[in-house]
């Protein structure tokens, strides 16, 4: 991915989070905070990964929305990555680092530890959310998934979004409540 790519990606996904459930109790409701620390994140954690996999829609020449997936066994941070991310992570939410790591390893616990594609994060710029780019993206990923025979497992604690996974044939398997938020954690059976 360029670099002008990955920053109109990153400022993407800091956008559509900005709103998010866990990411706003992660910095204690500083909205602000929220969007600058899902765009560092993205850019370190998921997209900078070489273990990332990244679909992007455009809308007239213009990124409107990502995907991003990692295939088992690299879907969530060693220590060491986690460690080394955290000189950024201070920088950019400050003393809500122990919090970012309870939502991390809270995570972690429902990862399931066999063969399956991880989504996350589907992001879609605000303006154009509603308008079936997140869906788009989404079913390009699942038909490419479909064609190996992998399950998919995804979080989200957005219930609009619970609906819309649903549609796509994913399942609530686990939930778990961090820092207040009721997170839901989602299988899609290999097809």
């Amino acid at each position: 991915m360029a670099a002008a790519e990955l920053d109109a990606a990153c400022r993407i996904v800091g956008l559509a989070f900005a709103d998010n459930p866990s990411n706003l109790a992660t910095v204690r409701g500083d909205q602000e905070k929220a969007t600058r620390a899902m765009e560092q994140g993205t850019r370190i954690i998921k997209l900078g990964s070489p273990f990332s996999h990244v679909l992007g829609a455009e809308r007239e020449g213009r990124l409107v929305g990502i995907l991003n997936a990692a295939e088992w066994p690299h879907c969530q941070m060693k220590l060491g990555e986690k460690l080394k991310t955290a000189p950024m992570m201070i920088r950019t939410i400050g003393f809500n680092l122990p919090r970012a790591f309870k939502v991390m390893s809270s995570r972690a616990k429902h990862e399931p530890s066999k063969p399956h594609w991880h989504i996350g994060p589907v992001a879609v710029h605000p303006d154009e959310q509603g308008h079936g780019v997140g869906s788009a993206l989404l079913r390009t990923f699942l038909d490419g998934v479909d064609k190996q025979g992998t399950p998919v497992f995804l979080q989200t604690d957005v219930d609009r979004n619970v609906v819309l996974y649903q549609k796509f044939g994913f399942e609530i398997v686990s939930r778990e409540t961090i820092l207040d938020v009721d997170t839901r954690f989602m299988w899609r059976a290999a097809r």
